[in-house]
């Protein structure tokens, strides 16, 4: 199958990536030669608000910052839109994959939460993201630094009382992925900063062990019920349970994240002076 060209761009044949609503493309711009990131989702014109174009919208309010992507045009054709930004190397998973064994070594780990400082930038600016996870954590071509992405699902957060709904009852996916979402996530309840910043201990844990304890069983269970075996061996795991075996201070960052009340932002640099004394010391 030859690459296909759309308007400006020449899309390179095969994927960088693609999730629920929308594929990545190798891009070229025609004119400049500039190599992007071209996002692409199908959408329909009755759509009142496309997931691209509030991404876009998203990115926009955040740009400036060094953990967020830039973003460099967004458009609509007759059935689908599409944003083009700047294109990066690999995910940590991908780096994960690649590396000697299965765990990356604890430098690395501590160098990945220093520099998302981005998470704090974000919300900062009244965005939570409600996705975090290894794949969407992806490094700059140069790996100077760490950059968010797929703000797809981003949205203002709350203050004063959170809404909530019974995931089993009213049978109600959770926000975010099943394997890296919070506790809050699994218990319906609106998710706030501290929810972002619970999936990032998540995924340090996962980097040092290589794995998490819980593991859904989609072929097993219906998708509910896996939902709820997930969201009982999370909330029976501390961060002390989890860090077993290697420095406390990544174990610390779980509870601390759970601890928060709704609508307490975290302190920032109160986490990470916890990894910079243990690099140190």
């Amino acid at each position: 199958m030859s690459s296909v060209r759309l308007t400006y761009w020449h899309v390179h044949r095969g994927t960088l990536g693609d999730g629920a609503y929308s594929i990545v493309f190798k891009a070229t711009e025609l004119e400049s030669g500039k190599t992007v990131a071209l996002k692409m989702s199908r959408v329909s014109t009755r759509v009142q608000r496309p997931i691209l174009q509030h991404e876009t919208r998203i990115l926009q309010l955040l740009k400036g910052q060094a953990s967020i992507p830039i973003v460099y045009v967004y458009g609509q054709l007759e059935h689908f839109e599409y944003m083009a930004t700047e294109l990066l190397g690999l995910t940590l998973r991908g780096h994960q994959k690649n590396g000697p064994g299965t765990v990356l070594m604890l430098p690395t780990v501590v160098q990945i939460m220093d520099q998302l400082a981005g998470l704090e930038h974000v919300h900062s600016l009244g965005i939570v993201n409600r996705d975090i996870k290894p794949e969407n954590l992806l490094c700059a071509l140069d790996n100077s630094t760490i950059k968010i992405i797929d703000f797809g699902m981003s949205k203002p957060f709350s203050h004063g009382q959170p809404s909530k709904y019974e995931p089993l009852k009213d049978r109600k996916p959770i926000i975010g992925s099943l394997y890296w979402a919070s506790v809050h996530s699994h218990n319906g309840v609106d998710l706030t900063p501290h929810d972002d910043l619970e999936s990032l201990a998540y995924i340090a844990l996962f980097l040092l062990h290589g794995h998490l304890p819980w593991k859904p069983r989609p072929h097993l269970e219906p998708d509910v019920r896996s939902q709820e075996t997930v969201r009982l061996m999370k909330s029976s795991c501390s961060g002390k349970d989890l860090s077993s075996g290697f420095p406390v201070e990544f174990g610390d960052l779980l509870d601390y994240s759970r601890s928060l009340d709704f609508d307490h932002l975290p302190d920032y640099g109160h986490s990470g002076a916890y990894f910079r004394l243990w690099m140190r010391g």
